[in-house]
């Protein structure tokens, strides 16, 4: 405001102080000088507890105080800034302009007075503020007058508010020492008198008057107490007395109750700590909790340590369970609550008879569902949909409608509910369980007139509650997800559906809830279908969040059977190469030897190679990855994206085939997956290693019969040298190099070695390869090794590879 209301040419205004000290450049010295003042005036002060409060409570006060005035004379008066040729152009609003700058952070004027300890100390702070006065002269920060008026207020401020200090602290002492006074005054009289109006002491009595007088007092005072409860008692209602009783009755008949369950938690039984082991004491704990069934969970457990042993006998074992039937009659409940006495129960229930797993069965039917909540007692219930029959296992499931939302958010609930939906449940009874999860009316009606979650929808839509079930649906999977409990293939079914028909909200909304939770989920396929929507749908700040979330796990998810989809579309959508190259590709490298071995990972290796190449991957996944390019949420082309990560691998794979050689012929996949390697490698990829070994290990191959080493007639073998021939021959092809297959195969295999393939039917194929897919010279090679010294063995061959080459040769020729 104060810039805006002067113009910036007019000349600074004439000051001594100007005049007499040189002008200082270094603009940023005061608020340097002022932070060193800052830090020493701390470390002074902070150690001494006694006075640290009231100095910084008085230098704070000030410097508000300062600010305050400050504040209030660039309103009413503005001078010419005194920085010499100063070009000022203010812009913003003036209350931006008060409230801003970095006078705020840095006071101006902080010489406050304060009536030091010691007198060095005095006169190291006046050099000090006098110093800082000559800077912000020098500096033409401020004028000589304003600093000058400045140091005045300052002082006359803090001189003004330790009077005010000072008068209060006296006005508080004197009041103190008056009612002090007043206090001993008090107790200093004596009054023998009842009889107020008396103030004169006593004359003195002997004793027998002295005790006569108090006696004949202190009856009539009883007297006066007494008739003073008879007047009460009158006036009170007596059934208002009857109450009070009865409330002080039951009031101390709780309190007793309480100090006894508080003794028998927490007091020991056994007071002799020394003399006796924790097992005992806590054997008379039990003894003291139990009570009258203490005797019979005792011999129950007896009885169960016989009967669980393997080397005991069913005879033996059926005379146990019929004692032990006979113990936990009428208890049964008890015994399933309990964490020694329930294993009992579930011994029983896997070494009785029917009619005794019927005998337990009813009695804790009507409590399933909170025993299934129960820390103990669910083994109870797993123990029956294991070993008990197929009426009660189905009444286990019914149990459980109007109770999946509730045990799928419980820690334990939620383990009985997996194993019965995951593990004995058909497809109708699972998407009974799942409606639950749609709506409330589902947990009492169930719906059969549709069959997925789409055709309920497309319902729901009719009558405008489609939104209502998608957003029962967000409720119930929220709640799983706050308490981390992700674990079970119902919950993933449920968000699977959700994330498929949710709208954009929706979908963003679950996204940032559980993206870095994925990991959790991806060993079942509705779990991995989630987390592949959530890299579709989420931001590349939730992708980076999700991969992030997988590292350390990546070789467990590249061999999951439902999980390595996962990676594919982490390849197929994630821009940051970088990112998966170094959390993915690079887990997935070190660990390459095992990878490549396992049925699930080397699809991961395969895609890395030939992305969405139904030849040799799965057709309803290739068509799942396909369904993201409508999509549009990455950036960069996928091409691009693809050579990326494969420039980042190509050398393990390269490394792999060369020192694997033998077991990469003799696998197919592997040896499909060199063939897409080779065609996908530049002319500038050195290969001459790779050939090499390979056609050192066809030298070494004989073309016996039923021999291990012979590669030539091996059907796997053959058919990814075919393979490989043609990979080779369509490299060389789109650009040309120096060193191919065929070339590295006839100057690295002896002649004698080439021309005994010509005794076998794939050895013939072979060479048809060798001149259908070499170069021209290759092929003269060719000719010259087998016509005409192979001519006459050829035509007395009688199977088909050898008339086949033979017309080669001879239409070449």
């Amino acid at each position: 405001w104060a810039d805006q209301n002067i113009p910036y040419w007019l000349p600074t205004l004439p000051d001594i102080g100007h005049n007499l000290l040189p002008y200082c450049t270094y603009f940023q010295i005061n608020n340097h000088y002022i932070s060193i003042a800052f830090i020493l005036v701390i470390i002074r002060y902070i150690f001494q507890r006694d006075i640290r409060l009231i100095v910084f409570r008085r230098w704070f006060f000030l410097q508000a105080v300062m600010f305050i005035m400050r504040t209030i004379s660039i309103y009413v008066t503005s001078l010419i800034v005194p920085l010499p040729s100063c070009n000022t152009i203010a812009v913003g609003m003036t209350q931006k302009i008060v409230s801003s700058g970095s006078s705020w952070f840095y006071p101006k004027l902080d010489s406050t007075g304060d009536p030091l300890s010691f007198y060095i100390t005095t006169l190291l702070v006046w050099i000090f503020t006098i110093i800082g006065y000559l800077f912000i002269i020098a500096t033409r920060f401020h004028y000589t007058v304003d600093v000058f008026l400045g140091f005045l207020l300052a002082n006359l401020t803090w001189q003004i508010y330790h009077y005010y200090m000072t008068a209060t602290v006296e006005n508080k002492k004197r009041k103190l020492s008056k009612k002090s006074d007043e206090s001993t005054q008090k107790k200093k009289k004596v009054h023998f008198s009842f009889d107020q109006s008396k103030n004169e002491i006593p004359k003195k009595m002997d004793f027998d008057t002295l005790s006569s007088s108090l006696k004949s007092r202190a009856s009539e005072k009883l007297a006066q107490v007494a008739v003073a409860k008879r007047q009460a008692r009158d006036k009170t209602d007596p059934t208002i007395l009857s109450n009070v009783k009865l409330i002080k009755k039951q009031l101390k008949s709780k309190q007793k109750q309480m100090e006894h369950k508080k003794k028998k938690k927490h007091i020991n039984i056994v007071q002799d700590k020394e003399n006796t082991t924790f097992r005992q004491r806590l054997k008379e704990r039990q003894k003291l909790r139990r009570g009258v069934l203490y005797d019979m969970a005792d011999k129950s457990k007896k009885i169960w340590e016989i009967l669980r042993r393997d080397e005991t006998t069913n005879e033996v074992r059926v005379k146990l369970c019929g004692e032990l039937m006979k113990l936990i009659e009428g208890n049964v409940k008890f015994l399933s609550m309990a964490h020694d006495t329930t294993r009992v129960l579930e011994c029983l229930i896997q070494f009785g008879n029917e009619q005794q797993k019927n005998y337990i069965f009813e009695q804790v039917q009507k409590d399933l569902p909170t025993m299934s909540k129960s820390l103990y007692a669910h083994h109870v219930v797993m123990k029956f949909l294991n070993y008990g029959t197929d009426n009660q296992k189905s009444l286990i499931k019914k149990s459980l409608y109007g109770h999946v939302c509730k045990l799928a958010r419980h820690s334990i609930g939620c383990r009985v509910l997996e194993y019965c939906y995951n593990d004995l449940c058909n497809s109708a009874e699972r998407f009974q369980l799942v409606q639950e999860f749609y709506g409330r009316e589902y947990a009492v009606l169930k719906t059969t007139d549709v069959k997925n979650i789409e055709e309920l929808l497309a319902t729901k839509a009719a009558t405008g509650q489609r939104a209502n079930v998608l957003e029962y649906m967000q409720e119930n999977l929220m709640a799983c997800i706050q308490k981390d409990l992700l674990s079970t293939s119902i919950v993933h079914r449920a968000m699977h559906e959700y994330i498929r028909n949710a709208d954009e909200k929706g979908r963003t909304e679950l996204v940032d809830a559980v993206k870095e939770k994925l990991i959790k989920m991806v060993h079942s396929r509705d779990g991995a279908r989630v987390a592949i929507y959530c890299l579709w749908f989420g931001t590349n700040k939730d992708r980076k969040a999700l991969i992030k979330s997988l590292k350390s796990f990546v070789v467990k998810i590249a061999k999951e059977e439902q999980g390595y989809p996962i990676l594919w579309a982490i390849f197929d959508i994630v821009d940051d190469t970088k990112l998966v190259s170094k959390i993915i590709l690079q887990e997935l490298m070190s660990n390459f030897d095992d990878i490549i071995s396992d049925s699930h990972g080397k699809k991961v290796l395969m895609y890395l190679i030939a992305p969405r190449n139904t030849k040799h991957l799965q057709y309803d996944l290739v068509q799942l990855m396909k369904t993201s390019d409508a999509l549009n949420t990455s950036k960069k082309d996928s091409e691009i994206r693809q050579r990326e990560l494969f420039e980042y691998c190509k050398s393990y794979f390269l490394e792999y085939f060369t020192s694997n050689t033998l077991a990469t012929l003799k696998d197919g996949f592997q040896g499909f997956m060199m063939t897409e390697m080779i065609e996908r490698l530049s002319p500038e990829d050195n290969l001459s290693s790779f050939y090499t070994s390979i056609s050192t290990l066809l030298d070494n191959a004989t073309v016996e019969p039923q021999a291990e080493t012979n590669l030539i007639e091996n059907q796997i073998t053959h058919n990814v040298l075919r393979h490989l021939i043609i990979a080779d021959g369509k490299r060389q092809k789109k650009q040309k190099h120096n060193q191919t297959l065929v070339s590295t195969l006839l100057s690295t295999i002896s002649p004698d070695t080439l021309r005994t393939w010509i005794l076998c039917n794939r050895g013939c194929f072979i060479f048809v390869m060798m001149l259908e897919h070499g170069q021209s010279d290759e092929c003269k090679q060719i000719r010259s090794l087998l016509v005409p010294s192979a001519m006459d063995t050829l035509k007395r061959q009688s199977f088909a590879g050898a008339k086949v080459l033979v017309e080669k040769l001879l239409s070449s020729s």
